[in-house]
C-alpha cells in the first residue's frame, strides 16, 4: 500500500506509528512477564528429561517453585502435579447433571370448598 494511497484517521494509524513498527507499539510490552509465570514455567519443565529434572531439583540457586515442580514431575507425584496444574490453567470443566421433581400436594386443592363450605 503506498503512503499517499492512505487515510490517516479514526482506527487508522500513520504507517511508522503502527503496532510493530519502530515507532509504534512494542510486542509483550505489558505489565508482567509472560516468562516468569507460572504457566510458562510449567510447560518448560514438561520439556525437560529426567537427568535435566533432577539438576534442577538438586540445584540450590533455582526458584523453590520450579525446584518442587521438577521433584513432582521427576518422582510422578501425579496427585501434587494435578494440584499445580490446576492452580495454573483451572479446574476442568465438570459437568453436573441435577433432576427436580416436583413435590406432591398433601391436600389436593381442586376439591377444596370456598369459604369453609
Amino acid at each position: 500500500m503506498a503512503t499517499q494511497d492512505y487515510e490517516v484517521g479514526y482506527k487508522k494509524p500513520p504507517v511508522n506509528r503502527q503496532f510493530g513498527k519502530p515507532e509504534g507499539n512494542k510486542r509483550r510490552q505489558g505489565f508482567w512477564d509472560i516468562e516468569a509465570s507460572a504457566r510458562y514455567k510449567l510447560e518448560q519443565m514438561l520439556k525437560l528429561s529426567e537427568n535435566e529434572l533432577k539438576m534442577v531439583a538438586l540445584d540450590k540457586e533455582a526458584p523453590l517453585f520450579e525446584r518442587k515442580l521438577a521433584n513432582c514431575i521427576a518422582k510422578g507425584n501425579w496427585k501434587e502435579i494435578e494440584g499445580m496444574m490446576n492452580q495454573v490453567y483451572g479446574q476442568p470443566k465438570q459437568k453436573i447433571e441435577s433432576v427436580i421433581t416436583a413435590p406432591k400436594p398433601l391436600v389436593d386443592l381442586t376439591e377444596r370448598k370456598k369459604n369453609g363450605e
